[in-house]
């Protein structure tokens, strides 16, 4: 317990420090993303087992990190050319090509994790980082903690204390139904704390009604992780933060939550 509360106070400060920095130095923030983002690639790939070649997990991690700049635009500053398309697009030629050419250490469930893993993971953390620098960016970072962290926080708390009927058993035995609703519930009401404190109390029907469905979906992102570990039969994605375990097992609420919200946002509705 103790190595998992230093490490995660360690990873916390780190975080912080980040954001800090990126607020005046966006590509600051930018490289962070990019290298949790490449390392969560690696993790979910080469450490479940899906590829087993660390030169293709490597490529599959650069092209992440790649995919995460273009979206960002930096690419296309440097190079007119490298759009999130032609990135992508090269990517996907380069696993067919290595697909034949290595056709005897790729099944169809190897070609599926390498070419769908980088987008969804470049694409939940470049949406963190436009929500977090754009207008009312500390709010909507803090938002979405509270649809994945709060949440599971609650969730826990709740579960252990109160949790009788299992959630998810055969993917998640320590869920419960009420733990499910105790996050909920927190959340809620963190919602309603950072609205009037951070927002003026603007869009605050719309927020409550939203949180539930948001955190549903951060508890959709954490089962899902935890279906891939079930699957392969391991614990934890990686062993990178003590106690915690890997990137992904920190960040796997996020996948869903960090693009829904923004798309919210982008609309105005929160």
């Amino acid at each position: 317990m103790l190595t998992r509360i230093i490490s995660g106070a360690v990873m916390v400060a780190i975080c912080v420090a980040v954001l800090l920095l990126g607020a005046q130095i966006p590509l600051v923030l930018a490289v962070f993303l990019a290298i949790i983002c490449a390392v969560a690639v690696y993790e979910v790939l080469y450490n479940t087992g899906a590829v087993k070649n660390k030169w293709v997990v490597l490529l599959a991690s650069l092209y992440s990190a790649g995919n995460l700049f273009a979206y960002c635009g930096y690419t296309q500053r440097v190079f007119g050319f490298l759009t999130e398309q032609s990135i992508t697009l090269g990517f996907v030629v380069l696993v067919v090509l290595l697909s034949v050419v290595l056709h005897k250490q790729f099944s169809l469930y190897s070609i599926a994790a390498l070419i769908s893993m980088p987008l969804i993971l470049s694409f939940a953390f470049v949406s963190l980082r436009y929500l977090y620098l754009g207008e009312n960016g500390l709010f909507y970072l803090l938002l979405l903690l509270n649809f994945s962290s709060i949440c599971d926080c609650g969730a826990y708390f709740v579960g252990v204390t109160m949790g009788k009927h299992k959630l998810c058993p055969e993917i998640s035995p320590k869920k419960t139904i009420e733990g499910a609703v105790g996050g909920i519930v927190s959340s809620l009401l963190v919602s309603l704390l950072l609205c009037f404190t951070m927002n003026g109390g603007k869009n605050l029907i719309w927020l409550l009604a939203l949180t539930i469905p948001l955190c549903i979906l951060g508890m959709f992102g954490d089962l899902f992780a935890s279906v891939i570990k079930r699957n392969v039969g391991i614990k934890d994605y990686g062993s990178l933060i003590p106690g915690h375990g890997g990137i992904l097992d920190r960040f796997d609420s996020i996948l869903l939550v960090a693009p829904v919200l923004l798309f919210f946002v982008s609309r105005g509705l929160i």
